[in-house]
């Protein structure tokens, strides 16, 4: 129910929770990447991971909160061409993953420094 503009009730606990899946999805690819390098490499590159990952959503909300609307403008006047690619991206990459091989042995682990797992958190 609506008073005054404002929303209240069902309506908002279930736009909350609509907004939460749709938040999540994307958490929760993040956390498994996070608990693959936890477990791959060692809690510190899955920490710093997680602090990559963090950072860059902190850069979202600066773009969020501080009104910088040209970028905000220009991503979403492009957003056709950006999810477009994304999804070219996304749909090829699951094409490679679907008839690459099975693996034979596990992948060797690389410890190749804190720097590469925040600033390319899906590597």
């Amino acid at each position: 129910m609506t008073t005054g503009g404002k929303v209240h009730g069902p309506q908002l606990f279930s736009q909350g929770a609509g907004h939460r899946v749709l938040h999540c999805g994307a958490c929760w690819t993040i956390g498994v990447l996070c608990i693959r390098r936890t477990l791959a490499e060692g809690r510190t590159s899955g920490f710093v991971s997680g602090l990559g990952a963090a950072t860059a959503d902190g850069l979202y909300g600066v773009v969020a909160g501080f009104g910088l609307t040209f970028l905000s403008n220009l991503l979403i006047q492009q957003q056709v061409w950006i999810r477009l690619i994304g999804g070219l991206f996304l749909c090829a990459l699951g094409l490679k993953t679907f008839f690459a091989p099975p693996a034979r042995e596990d992948a060797p682990v690389k410890g190749n420094g804190l720097a590469g797992p925040m600033l390319r958190p899906s590597c």
